[in-house]
């Protein structure tokens, strides 16, 4: 069973070192018209085309530095209060 090409798509430009890879490159892999390559990274929620690439959405390490934060507070201040 072969999986969606959306997908394939996906997981080709999250394997690539830099989670990047040409619309050219892409193409090839997929076997697909370079014209169908940025519909298939428009259905795809975590991939974007910038210029002449598709790119992997980088993920935020907002919640996790809070999240960190806020517990070393938590011993900060109870510290203080012994």
């Amino acid at each position: 069973m072969s999986l969606p090409k959306h997908i394939e798509l996906s997981q080709t430009v999250k394997a690539c070192k830099n989670q990047a890879i040409t619309i050219q490159d892409a193409a090839v892999h997929l076997r697909v018209p370079e014209s169908f390559v940025p519909v298939l990274a428009d259905s795809c929620p975590d991939l974007i085309i910038e210029g002449n690439v598709v790119m992997a959405k980088r993920e935020s390490n907002g919640p996790v530095i809070f999240t960190l934060l806020a517990f070393m507070s938590f011993i900060v201040i109870a510290g203080l209060m012994q």
